[in-house]
């Protein structure tokens, strides 16, 4: 099987507009992954694939998501994605970023928040 690139993309938010419409929730998730020494990279990496290894952050991250989508009408992911080792320089992507969903055709709430939303382009490698 040959090896290529593949194109990606995220309609990102910043880590400080999901702070802002979720203050306590992100900070619940926050202080979790602090308990049990887990970095955001680490906990992206875990979350794009839904393969958690602590049950508690899970739920943690459920309830942010959840008041999020609530506050904002918008879908929160999170992501991470290695630049230098799986992408190219070009890419607008690099390390953990947040993600929504339910922006492609701007809806109500999507049309609401659009200033706040940056749809960043990547590649991956395999």
């Amino acid at each position: 099987m040959g090896m290529g690139y593949g194109a990606g993309y995220a309609d990102t938010v910043e880590d400080k507009f999901v702070k802002k419409m979720c203050p306590i929730e992100f900070k619940e998730l926050d202080k979790l992954l602090n308990k049990h020494e887990i970095d955001w990279e680490e906990f992206a990496r875990e979350a794009m694939y839904g393969e958690y290894e602590i049950d508690e952050i899970e739920k943690a991250f459920v309830k942010l998501q959840k008041k999020f989508e609530k506050n904002t009408r918008l879908e929160l992911g999170i992501g991470f994605h290695d630049q230098h080792d799986e992408g190219d320089r070009y890419d607008e992507v690099n390390g953990v970023y947040w993600c929504v969903g339910g922006v492609y055709e701007l809806t109500t709430a999507g049309k609401k928040y659009e200033s706040k939303i940056f749809r960043k382009l990547f590649v991956t490698f395999g």
